[in-house]
């Protein structure tokens, strides 16, 4: 049993305020900042505090999702997969770009997407 979409707003909030956490500190306009989420997984989107089919809850989560990119929010997606689980498509979706979805059949190798992620996050930096 694994509900996504809570550790998703739970970023997001954390990114923008709102729930328990306090507004953001004001921005520096001379500086461009990169807002940016990675959501890790270990199993499907199947549990939810609202629903109970499988659509309502990865319809929730999509929307989420939806809204988190519309604010100009990077979202990488990460599953690791280390049963017989399908590749997720809601996983997939909600990533910003078909780059930022990693899928993973082992947890040793959690680290060297953690490292690609942060090499491009730093060229970003660079390269603005």
């Amino acid at each position: 049993t694994t509900n996504q979409a809570i550790g998703l707003a739970h970023g997001w909030m954390s990114l923008v305020g709102g729930g328990p956490y306090p507004p953001p500190p004001p921005e520096d306009p001379g500086y461009i900042y990169s807002k940016i989420i990675i959501l890790l997984t270990d199993g499907l989107n199947t549990q939810d505090r609202w629903y109970t089919s499988q659509s309502s809850i990865d319809a929730r989560q999509q929307l989420t999702c939806d809204n988190i990119k519309a604010a100009g929010i990077t979202l990488y997606t990460i599953q690791v997969n280390t049963g017989s689980d399908p590749v997720s498509t809601l996983l997939q979706n909600c990533a910003s770009s078909s780059d930022k979805f990693y899928y993973l059949t082992s947890a040793s190798q959690i680290s060297g997407v953690f490292q690609e992620i942060g090499s491009n996050l730093s060229k970003l930096r660079i390269a603005n």
